[in-house]
């Protein structure tokens, strides 16, 4: 069972090792639901019928995925109205799985999903009419084309901003938005990451880590609190900010739905990460005890993040 999960586990990134796999973004999605501050998504509820007034709702996310914030939007009751829904994503092989996967909850859910276009959907629920659009892009390529889609009153980007030089994308993705447009950026990592119970070689296991991080793209281990600083610009107002922190534990020695698929990807993800550059003495050894805590049901596991609402003024340039 336990080489089984491990395989599985491996399926968090995709054979290029540069994009999440579908079935770990699909496992992710409880534990993203949880985490989600209530406070920042109920501010965004208040916020977005006074930012479109009697408009359709024009929101764009970046780095999309499957398609698993759009399903939630729908479900948690964000969208009663028309709308028009871009999501994107730098990797063609998330488009198809964002159909699928959004054709098999709209089909759970009973809502009317078809698909005119390979990548254009027209969704109908008992409260909303959403245009969706599935669209290859980086975020940096949305900032800097002038032709493409909107303006748009809500830009969504969910735990991808510590992956992209946030500070010289976002103001161009937020010029984007209509006067006093939102913008709505949460999981945004932010430092900590805890494996329960402590044993030894986590404290420079977990350093070493967030070194790679920050060897990928400076600051990317501190995303959210840069974050927080960035969002108070001239410009901007910062409408909600609180902690989203992903806190995984057993119960009677389970986890519910797939929180054990999600732990051992994470700690895969961790091994992987340390082995491309020096030999790290200990980190086979504690890979295997982390993924037998799993199989046994006492591992516990804590990341930090933050969720941000940000409102967009028109000096913005």
């Amino acid at each position: 069972m336990h080489r089984e999960n491990c395989n599985k586990a491996q399926a968090a990134v995709d054979k290029t090792g540069k994009s999440f796999a579908p079935d770990y973004l699909a496992a992710k999605k409880t534990i993203d639901d949880r985490a989600l501050n209530h406070h920042v998504w109920e501010t965004l509820c208040q916020a977005l019928p006074q930012t479109t007034g009697n408009e359709p709702v024009n929101i764009l996310e970046i780095g999309a995925g499957i398609g698993t914030m759009l399903e939630r939007i729908v479900d948690w009751g964000l969208l009663t109205n028309a709308s028009t829904y871009v999501a994107t994503d730098s990797d063609p092989g998330q488009l198809g799985a964002a159909r699928k996967y959004l054709s098999q909850w709209a089909g759970r859910r009973g809502h009317a999903l078809s698909w005119p276009e390979e990548h254009r959907g027209r969704l109908s629920t008992s409260r909303a009419d959403i245009s969706v659009a599935l669209d290859l892009a980086r975020a940096e390529e949305l900032a800097d084309k002038s032709g493409s889609p909107g303006p748009f009153h809500l830009v969504i980007a969910h735990a991808v901003l510590d992956l992209v030089d946030f500070p010289a994308v976002l103001p161009r993705l937020l010029s984007r938005l209509t006067k006093n447009g939102l913008g709505y950026f949460t999981c945004n990592f932010d430092g900590e990451t805890v494996f329960l119970p402590e044993c030894e070689g986590d404290a420079e296991i977990i350093r070493r880590y967030h070194a790679s991080m920050e060897a990928r793209l400076a600051g990317a281990s501190h995303t959210g609190r840069r974050l927080l600083t960035f969002l108070q610009r001239p410009g901007l107002e910062l409408l909600a900010a609180g902690s989203s922190d992903w806190v995984i534990h057993p119960r009677s020695h389970r986890y519910v739905t797939d929180e054990a698929f999600f732990l051992h990807a994470i700690i895969e993800t961790v091994e992987r990460e340390l082995k491309k550059n020096r030999r790290l003495p200990g980190l086979a050894a504690w890979a295997r005890l982390r993924h037998r805590q799993v199989e046994t049901g006492e591992l516990s596991f804590l990341a930090r993040h933050l969720d941000l609402l940000v409102r967009r003024h028109p000096c913005l340039s």
